[in-house]
């Protein structure tokens, strides 16, 4: 702050000219930008000490003298925490208490369960964005590190494969993007995706308690609903074609029930009633299991488990595909994790891209 204040107060120095109210307008809007920058930070930090402690209440007091600031300055803090949404009880005597059921993202409420080194290191969240994908790009392209992580409480233009829109309401949902920069060929992006649906299925069945299954190549289903859908989008160096980074998206329906017209019988969500998921936990298992597990990425070591979760294999598809569809079998989930097809000439094609469906058997009366 010190080197701030006197670029301001050289700057202020050489307006002799200026009009008197200028320089104080200039000072004014300093100190402004600082105090806004303070209250943010006390706001963290409390809301760090109560994340540590959910469930527990803290005295303001104690909070005051563990942070440095005056119990003025810690109820302020949590006045504004509650304006953001936290659910954060203050009892006379007892303090501040944030409630079990609380469910906002937070930086602080992730990093609680991480058990990584890269991922999540750094970890942006936002209340709105058009899109994390987006937010993500951007970030990568001005030097983000590996592992940066974007999330949203909402997406305003979430996007989905094949220029499809993602639906993404309101505390509703994770919506994520995870900046990788593997130094590898763009040869070995398209195992990326594969790699990252189990990674999610397995997250999303230890934190929910719910059987998962992938739909070739990105969709993660619970029963014949689809609940996460996947998006990676790569930048290539043109000098040598190796990656310069990939956006891993990832759109998970944790408890919408009002889905649009179009949604509703083919999408859910992950959470079953009565079982509440805390969103900051999936977030950080998701990050936990990208991690923990990229080894079996690198030998792909990954695409046995990848065909064991397979929703499709063994069973009749609908293939959709410039502008044609065609039923099929699908046989086999090749090494590369393309998928073998049996058409119903009995020809056998091998796709590496394109959108398939289960058929579903017709109702008898």
């Amino acid at each position: 702050m010190s080197g701030a204040t006197g670029w301001l107060s050289t700057k202020l120095k050489n307006t002799d000219n200026c009009q008197p109210f200028l320089k104080n307008w200039l000072t004014i809007l300093f100190f402004m930008v600082q105090c806004l920058r303070e209250v943010k930070k006390v706001k963290e930090q409390v809301l760090s000490i109560l994340e540590e402690n959910r469930g527990k209440s803290m005295k303001g007091s104690d909070i005051a003298a563990s942070l440095g600031y005056t119990r003025s300055a810690i109820w302020k803090a949590v006045t504004a925490l509650k304006n953001d949404g936290y659910h954060i009880e203050s009892v006379t005597n007892r303090g501040y208490l944030l409630c079990e059921d609380n469910d906002l993202l937070s930086v602080t409420g992730i990093k609680k369960f991480l058990n990584t080194t890269e991922f999540g290191k750094t970890i942006m969240v936002y209340k709105t964005v058009g899109s994390t994908n987006h937010v993500a790009k951007q970030a990568a392209s001005e030097g983000a590190e590996n592992g940066t992580v974007i999330v949203s409480e909402e997406q305003t233009a979430g996007k989905g494969r094949m220029g499809r829109s993602f639906y993404s309401p309101s505390q509703k949902g994770i919506y994520m993007s995870v900046v990788v920069k593997p130094r590898l060929t763009a040869a070995v992006a398209p195992l990326i995706t594969a790699y990252t649906a189990v990674a999610v299925s397995k997250a999303i069945e230890t934190q929910a308690r719910i059987e998962t299954k992938i739909k070739w190549v990105n969709d993660i289903y619970k029963g014949d609903k689809k609940v996460c859908g996947i998006l990676t989008e790569a930048s290539v160096k043109m000098e040598n074609g190796e990656l310069e980074y990939i956006i891993i998206g990832i759109g998970i329906n944790t408890s919408v029930t009002d889905f649009p017209e179009d949604l509703k019988d083919i999408a859910g969500s992950v959470s079953e009633a009565g079982f509440i998921i805390s969103r900051n936990r999936l977030v950080a298992e998701i990050l936990n299991e990208l991690e923990s597990g990229f080894v079996s990425f690198l030998d792909k070591s990954f695409i046995s488990e990848y065909k064991s979760r397979s929703l499709i294999l063994g069973k009749e598809i609908k293939i959709f595909g410039s502008g044609n569809e065609a039923d099929a079998v699908a046989l086999e989930i090749d090494d590369n994790c393309n998928l073998v097809i049996r058409k119903t000439d009995g020809t056998i094609e091998t796709l590496n891209s394109g959108e398939v469906s289960v058929k579903r058997k017709e109702k008898t009366t």
